[in-house]
């Protein structure tokens, strides 16, 4: 991958890498073809192998382009602090799959009530940016932070560059 394409300089280059990765998750998740997740994202073949290209991998010339188990390409992702959402950019894809794990479960247990899923984050923690952060499951302090307006969880990934 180039190292000019793994920093998103505008709004419209952040949203194609967004649309790249999570083209990439649909590839590893489904068991899908780039071309088929590409299509099922709304996105080109080659947009995707601009992004995440070092993550996918040919046998030989022509044939099927399948994806690594993982990978280290930097994302910005929203994370639940003490003082409310904020974007930490985590190194690879597995702290960002138990970070979406975690948003998931907060998400439930914010708007349904069922708090069930936080219970395996509990004591956990991952690394960005060379600090810590704790994952937050105690529910009451979770329905403080939505009260307050301070929890935004509709999207996973920040939205726009820097």
């Amino acid at each position: 991958m180039n190292r000019r394409n793994t920093i998103p300089r505008t709004v419209r280059e952040a949203q194609a890498r967004e649309r790249a990765l999570a083209t990439l998750a649909l590839m590893r998740r489904e068991k899908l073809s780039l071309t088929a997740a590409a299509k099922a994202e709304h996105t080109r073949p080659q947009t995707v192998r601009r992004y995440v290209g070092s993550t996918l991998r040919q046998k030989r010339a022509g044939e099927r382009y399948r994806p690594t188990t993982h990978d280290r390409i930097p994302r910005a992702l929203q994370i639940v602090t003490p003082r409310g959402t904020r974007p930490v950019t985590v190194q690879d894809s597995r702290t960002a799959s138990r970070i979406g794990q975690y948003m998931n479960a907060v998400r439930l247990s914010v708007s349904s009530g069922d708090s069930s899923g936080l219970a395996r984050f509990r004591g956990k923690s991952f690394q960005a940016g060379g600090k810590t952060y704790r994952f937050i499951t105690d529910p009451s302090k979770l329905d403080r932070l939505a009260d307050a307006g301070d929890l935004r969880i509709e999207g996973l990934y920040r939205a726009v560059p820097g």
